[in-house]
């Protein structure tokens, strides 16, 4: 709005100079001109966009859609023909890739540690699986590289559940045992309500 009172005013000023007016005229022509050119490129440009979503099963390749490479392949050289394939190689041993993809190499495969032994192995199309070996059990779960010795009870201690690659063994509590749990929860609460009593008895 600004803008077009300030050429309004600009018009005005200029109204008697006849051959300024149609110059003016003239470059207002020109900055429609551009203007719609600009918005015919953005449109041009959204539909190229658009254009380049490849379908699923697809990856992009420079200006190219290709289809994906198979689990336990990669690829190798994409496709120079929209919607084909390109050249896939299958993973070399020691690397995997679960599903279809557009990875230019494969997935190392894991590798167990000393205290883990082999579940399965590493294929081409899924990762080698480890677990604790006998003995020891993963600490955390989200840390299953980390394994500990198993917890061994008590001598007349039965075990409630043994000790497996995910859980630690469970001791049944002796009867010493559940007495010292409860004198640990009663006590303080002995000692609250002796401070208690102490307290009122000073009021009163």
């Amino acid at each position: 709005m600004i803008g077009f009172c300030a050429l309004g005013f600009l018009v005005f000023s200029l109204k008697r100079s006849r051959r300024s007016f149609l110059l003016l005229l003239l470059l207002l022509l020109l900055l429609n001109r551009f203007l719609q050119v600009m918005a015919m490129l953005q449109s041009h440009s959204r539909q190229s966009l658009n254009s380049f979503n490849c379908a699923l099963g697809e990856y992009r390749s420079s200006d190219l859609c290709c289809k994906l490479c198979p689990a336990g392949m990669f690829v190798q050289e994409p496709c120079t023909i929209p919607h084909t394939q390109g050249r896939c190689e299958t993973c070399p041993p020691g690397s995997f890739s679960r599903s279809a993809n557009d990875l230019n190499s494969c997935i190392p495969c894991s590798t167990c540690t000393k205290e883990q032994e082999m579940v399965a192995d590493c294929s081409a199309t899924s990762d080698r699986v480890c677990q604790c070996q006998t003995g020891h059990y993963y600490y955390d779960p989200e840390v299953p590289e980390f394994c500990c010795p198993c917890t061994t009870c008590p001598q007349g201690i039965p075990a409630l559940q043994e000790c497996n690659p995910t859980n630690d063994t469970v001791c049944r509590q002796s009867a010493s045992s559940k007495t010292d749990s409860r004198d640990r929860v009663f006590l303080p609460i002995s000692l609250l309500l002796g401070i208690c009593l102490m307290l009122l008895s000073a009021v009163s």
